[in-house]
């Protein structure tokens, strides 16, 4: 029974990660087509080129993935009540949190790469920065969806090894085709400043409080409903 849920859990870790970030992208690339004259993009201005998207989708969320599938049990698993017979994977609470992860992803995306062309930068650095606000945003993702419920405080940052390993060799990548200069041309990448790694980092990390926030009020919800049962 414990192996069994430990299995179910780690499933549903890596659907959440994987469609919340597939969300995420999908949202961004239509809103910026179809809605783009809307919120004042010009004619033909894209988020992502091709080969950006398909880098995010093969070696971003490739190995994160994997490694959540491996991702201990809770402590506690043997503890928890049964989930009903019925139920699959795609409660309320995991499309609330999928939803949520990859609007915020596509807001926080858009948002900098209209920053950048109002502000001038032109659109090679205005893809250059959505694309890495883009990855590192699917690395924090990671860690928060490590459960659908508990906090990222409680449960821990770093017991998953394999994910901390995955995490680690992602960003060394990520550092090689923006700084390496014959993969700056194909990645739309470039030299960053101090001042653009701090704006995409602090821009990337505001998915941790919009999730735990996310779960604090799911968590409010799910013990407040038996009390309204028995009354």
């Amino acid at each position: 029974v414990e192996e069994g849920r430990g299995i179910f859990g780690n499933i549903k870790k890596y659907l959440m990660y994987l469609l919340s970030s597939n969300i995420g992208e999908i949202l961004l690339m239509a809103v910026a087509i179809l809605f783009g004259s809307l919120i004042g993009l010009s004619p033909g201005a894209i988020p992502l080129v091709a080969v950006q998207i398909l880098y995010v989708n093969l070696a971003t969320d490739g190995l994160p993935a994997i490694a959540m599938s491996v991702d201990p049990a809770d402590p506690d698993i043997m503890r928890q009540k049964p989930r009903p017979r019925g139920q699959g994977i795609f409660t309320k609470p995991v499309v609330i949190l999928m939803s949520i992860g990859g609007v915020w992803s596509m807001l926080v995306n858009l948002g900098i790469f209209k920053w950048a062309l109002d502000a001038g930068r032109g659109m090679w650095e205005a893809q250059g920065l959505c694309f890495l606000t883009l990855v590192l945003i699917q690395f924090f993702k990671a860690y928060n969806y490590r459960s659908d419920k508990k906090s990222i405080f409680k449960i821990g940052f770093f017991k998953n090894k394999w994910l901390n390993l995955a995490i680690c060799w992602e960003a060394m990548l990520l550092l090689i085709i923006i700084y390496v200069p014959f993969l700056q041309e194909p990645f739309r990448t470039f030299s960053l400043s101090v001042f653009d790694w701090a704006l995409v980092i602090l821009l990337a990390a505001t998915i941790f409080p919009v999730l735990e926030i996310s779960k604090a009020i799911i968590r409010y919800q799910e013990r407040k409903r038996p009390s309204l049962t028995s009354s």
